[in-house]
Parts: structure tokens; sequence; C-alpha cells
């Protein structure tokens, strides 16, 4: 599997063309422009190296043997690989653009493409990957600390975001007000928080309030 970048390179591309002249002149080109390039005759080849926790972008042709681009697109699609796919096809038709656009495709361009053209779209497709990267590791910790929480912190959660203070919790779950005190201490110390700000802060960037409420981890 590859998930590799070099030091001080720009990102890595993936190739995916059966035209092996297109395929070395365009891994030629962006070796120079200090990507890390890796390329493969078939969508089959593809997915013998490649990983779905892998980094960067694909190029990929639409018309190839075997499973075609458009094939391979809805396998990564389903498989739920955050990286994002540039489509680079002598074949553009205008339903096809805006069809393989609305279901997630970074870009679509047609061949020959120029070299400015493709190294720009390639650096944007690689800052979105990572950028969706970033959330998806944040969304992750998020969820980490959450299931930490016991069903009573997950429950005063949602009621001190909900702005109720110590007394009235108690009043809900049926508890002390110093046993309130004692769940806040514990969750703001499980999800890292210093104060109700950052409690509200993990609350809506976590989107927890059906969880919570419910009193249930999804």
């Amino acid at each position: 599997m590859i998930n590799y970048v070099k030091e001080n390179s720009r990102g890595t591309v993936f190739i995916v063309d059966d035209d092996e002249f297109f395929r070395r002149s365009i891994s030629r080109l962006l070796k120079l422009a200090s990507f890390e390039v890796y390329d493969f005759a078939s969508a089959g080849d593809f997915l013998v190296k490649f990983s779905s926790h892998s980094s960067g972008c694909i190029l990929l042709d639409i018309r190839m043997p075997g499973p075609d681009g458009l094939e391979l697109f809805e396998h990564l699609q389903r498989e739920g690989g955050g990286v994002p796919v540039v489509f680079l096809t002598g074949h553009a038709q205008v339903p096809v653009v805006v069809d393989t656009i609305k279901r997630g495709a970074f870009d679509f361009l047609t061949k020959p493409v120029e070299k400015d053209q493709l190294i720009k779209v390639v650096e944007a497709a690689i800052q979105k990957g990572e950028l969706s990267r970033q959330k998806q590791g944040h969304a992750a910790e998020l969820r980490a600390r959450f299931k930490m929480l016991t069903q009573t912190e997950k429950k005063i959660l949602h009621m001190v975001v909900a702005g109720l203070p110590n007394k009235a919790i108690a009043d809900r779950i049926g508890n002390a007000e110093r046993t309130v005190k004692l769940h806040r201490s514990n969750l703001s110390q499980k999800l890292g928080a210093q104060c109700v700000a950052d409690l509200v802060r993990f609350y809506y960037e976590g989107d927890f309030g059906m969880d919570v409420s419910a009193g249930e981890v999804s």
C-alpha cells in the first residue's frame, strides 16, 4: 500500500490512465513540479496498491479496459475514501461532467491539459483532501471523548449547554447539587473543557444534541 510522502513534496498524485505515453508525460510534469507521483495502467493495478488512508489526489481517466474510470470512482465513493478525484479525459461530455461533479468529483479536465491549469487544480484538490482529513480526525477525537462519558454525564452536558444551573439540573435528575457539581467536574475533565464555553463548543462541533438528549451514543 502507498501512504508515504517524501520530504519537501507538494503532495501525492495517483494517475490512473491506460494511455502509457500520456501517463508517463503527466507523471514527468508533476514530478518536476515537486509532487510525489504514482501511475497505474488500470483500475485494478491502482486498487492493489492504493490505501483508503492515503492522502493526495487521483487523476482518473474515464475510458479504460476493464473497470473504467466511472466504475472506479463509484467504488471509491462507496468505500468512503477521502482522496479527491480529478477526471482527466479526452472524452468529456457535458452530462457526464455535471453528474460526476454532483457526485463528489473535485474537477473535470480535458486532454490535452495546460500545464499551469493542471498544477493549479492538483494543488487545490490536495489542499481540499488535507482539510477533509483534518476535519475527520477532529470529529473522531470528539466522538472518542464523548464515548468516555457516562449516561448521567451526557444528560448533564445536554442540560449545561441548554443553560440550566446546577440546582435545576439536580432537581431534574434527582441528585444533590454537590453530586451534579462532581459530575460536571468529571465530564469537563474527560472532554478537556476549562469552562462552559468549551463544553458548548464541544457539544455543537460534535453535533451531539440528539445523542445526549436521548442518552445514547451514535
